[in-house]
């Protein structure tokens, strides 16, 4: 329990951190005094950075250095990138030094992101995996004590932190916090459990992948009988398919050597299995150009979205409302969707098991399209609406006297969008690709949206200069970004058709995959 507890403090100042760190567009906004476009994009080239690390940092605790060396570096990254952070947000800072200790800043602190995102969940698991205590009073204790801390930070990160005026005291108290937990979570450093690095099965994907370059010069085999495969053992051996035949090349056995030289560089002579495990994944990777779209759908919470916040009467009753809310609200909506998303392929399962594995189909997805294009199309409704009471009243740079909670719904179809689609994706993997690749092609995901969240930055330019500037100016009251939202509607819609177009390609060959793996059997 006390090893436990050490390493949920570490979840605890993640949540002061992320709070702190949505609310950036406003510090670049009304403290450094960027355009609400550039502040955008500053924000998203961030957000986009730290989503595609992701996969790299992920082979990096397999390969070599393991969860625990890797929430040591996240630690320290976090504290010294939010200490970064306070002192270019101090007075004693200005111009160019404080910029470019701003950016270094942003840069340490996305190394923190995807350290944590990656090993917290999973070393903290670790911690409570005991089969002598399970189900034990002292683990239960366990469970209740992260929870009701992670619920009474998230409501002080969300709360208290946007009344604190000064920005470099609201950055210094994360890393305060980060200082803390690091020195916390070292006290125990050695009575965790800990998983020494047993190599990551990202590597059979690159042996594959240079081994049949290797043997590009020779000819494709006339049949998979003369392909290599470990019969003698008693593994998951997988049929040999038709497609993707340039990858064959890795399992072909060389007549110039003995098999036996052969076997001995694993980088020049792969197995059958290996060979369609590789292409099991390289199968999936048309539909990632999905999460291109999505991922420009998602970077819109925390950078328009909340601009549009920031410029609405945010009072209920004589409360001023924190905007951080709106953000508990969303990540309620992620939650709940995310556990209905569970709940509905468990039914799913549990009716029709085997009709649910020969259609793959991730049904989520295509959900999660249709309510981005609902989403991006409410938000055009509920900024068209705001504007009209900028130009009534002739407002230009004051609060607009229209209440907050009407950015309430898009808010919470964005939360919704993200755990549907998350979990959806996830699922689909688990099924068409093997289980030790799964997490990879996940990470592949979010990396993928993560580019699309920088998507975002060439889009706004390519629309800004199409329509000559009109419709982003200096301030959000002078832009259009109702028209921008319309032409997001568009694109989600677009990304429908084309989400149906790659899985009806993919079901085609999956179909006749399992066509000639059947007259093999």
């Amino acid at each position: 329990m006390a090893s436990f507890l050490r390493v949920i403090v570490l979840s605890w100042a993640f949540t002061v951190a992320w709070f702190t760190l949505w609310m950036l567009m406003l510090y670049l906004t009304n403290e450094m005094k960027l355009k609400f476009t550039d502040a955008a994009a500053v924000v998203n080239v961030f957000a986009g950075v730290s989503a595609i690390g992701h996969l790299g940092m992920q082979f990096l605790v397999d390969a070599f250095i393991g969860h625990f060396w890797m929430l040591c570096l996240s630690t320290l990254a976090f504290s010294f990138g939010f200490g970064f952070l306070a002192i270019s947000a101090s007075p004693i800072l200005s111009g160019d030094g404080q910029k470019g200790l701003f950016y270094i800043a942003l840069t340490v602190i996305s190394v923190g992101i995807f350290g944590r995102s990656i090993s917290l969940g999973v070393f903290t698991e670790d911690q409570l995996e005991d089969g002598r205590n399970k189900g034990s009073p002292a683990k239960l204790v366990s469970f209740v004590i992260g929870n009701v801390g992670n619920f009474v930070f998230l409501l002080l990160a969300a709360i208290a932190m946007p009344q604190i005026s000064p920005w470099f005291v609201r950055f210094a108290i994360p890393a305060g916090c980060e200082v803390l937990a690091m020195l916390i979570f070292m006290s125990g450093a050695r009575s965790y459990k800990r998983e020494i690095p047993s190599g990551s099965p990202l590597t059979t994907v690159l042996r594959v992948f240079v081994a049949s370059v290797s043997k590009m010069s020779c000819a494709y085999p006339n049949n998979s009988t003369h392909l290599y495969e470990k019969t003698e053992c008693d593994l998951d051996i997988k049929p040999h398919t038709s497609s993707l035949r340039c990858l064959d090349r890795a399992a072909m056995i060389l007549q110039t050597e003995s098999l036996e030289q052969q076997r001995k560089n694993r980088w020049k002579l792969c197995r059958v299995t290996e060979v369609e495990q590789t292409k099991s994944v390289i199968r999936t990777v048309p539909l990632f150009v999905t999460s291109l779209i999505s991922g420009i759908v998602f970077s819109l919470g925390n950078t328009f979205f909340l601009e549009q916040a920031n410029n609405m009467d945010s009072t209920f009753g004589s409360w001023n409302l924190p905007l951080p809310l709106l953000l508990l609200f969303s990540e309620a909506a992620r939650l709940g969707s995310r556990e209905l998303c569970v709940m509905a392929a468990k039914r799913t399962h549990g009716i029709d098991t085997e009709s649910t594995k020969q259609t793959k189909t991730p049904y989520g997805i295509p959900v999660s399209i249709i309510l981005s294009t609902f989403c991006c199309s409410i938000a055009a409704h509920v900024e068209s609406r705001r504007l009209k009471v900028v130009s009534t009243q002739g407002l230009v740079s004051e609060t607009v006297p229209m209440s907050v909670f009407w950015l309430l719904p898009q808010y919470i179809l964005l939360g919704s969008i993200t755990g549907i689609y998350e979990n959806s994706f996830a699922l689909y993997l688990e099924e068409t690709v093997p289980d030790e690749l799964s997490q990879y092609m996940v990470l592949l995901n979010v990396g993928v949206c993560g580019v699309g969240i920088m998507s975002n930055i060439a889009l706004v330019s390519v629309v800004g200069r199409v329509t000559g500037g009109k419709w982003f100016q200096e301030t959000i009251n002078k832009s259009r970004l109702d028209h921008y939202y319309w032409v997001l509607t568009v694109l989600c819609m677009f990304n429908l058709l084309l989400y149906f177009s790659v899985t009806y390609r993919y079901t085609r060959c999956y179909k006749k995959d399992g066509a000639e793996q059947e007259n093999v059997r």
